[in-house]
């Protein structure tokens, strides 16, 4: 089977962006975080992420370096989707996903241009929100994961939970 450029898929399979997940894992924050620990494996506690006035607020830990990983064999993972539980306001929130190594803070990643941007918004009156697909690369198991938002508005929030998914090899 052929990839890109006539080379073999599993050549290829690093620079693929659209797979299929056949699993995914959903993190909430942390009953007692820490440095290297940021979510818990199926809590409902949601992530908090707060705007500046159309700036970023500060960057909050999504996936610790300890966090990953799930299944004993994973190599990487990647950041399927974010739940939305809730956002503050009906502006528009730009959510950056931010991934560094252990030895990176968020703003070195940053400056790095180690992220991806989507957008949230509340669909709904009441609130009624959709998951939010997040595109990026698939991140070393151990690397850790961080968020921000910003809106229109300053202090507003975005509520949330992400999902993941691992893979065993590089070239899955």
């Amino acid at each position: 089977m052929e990839g890109v450029s006539g080379r073999s898929l599993a050549d290829t399979a690093d620079i693929i962006d659209d797979h299929f997940h056949n699993y995914e894992n959903i993190f909430g924050l942390a009953a007692a975080p820490s440095s290297s620990h940021f979510g818990d494996l199926e809590s409902l506690n949601p992530f908090v992420i707060t705007s500046g006035n159309n700036v970023f607020g500060a960057a909050v830990g999504l996936i610790g370096t300890a966090d990953t990983p799930v299944r004993v064999g994973s190599l990487l993972f990647d950041t399927r989707r974010l739940y939305i539980i809730d956002v503050s306001n009906a502006n528009p929130f730009l959510v950056r996903i931010i991934w560094g190594t252990p030895a990176q803070t968020p703003a070195q990643a940053i400056t790095a241009k180690q992220y991806s941007d989507t957008v949230a918004q509340q669909l709904t009156a009441a609130g009624n929100n959709k998951p939010q697909e997040c595109f990026n690369i698939r991140i070393k198991i151990g690397d850790q994961v961080w968020a921000e938002t910003k809106n229109g508005t300053n202090l507003s929030t975005v509520r949330f939970l992400v999902g993941m998914h691992e893979y065993p090899s590089p070239t899955f």
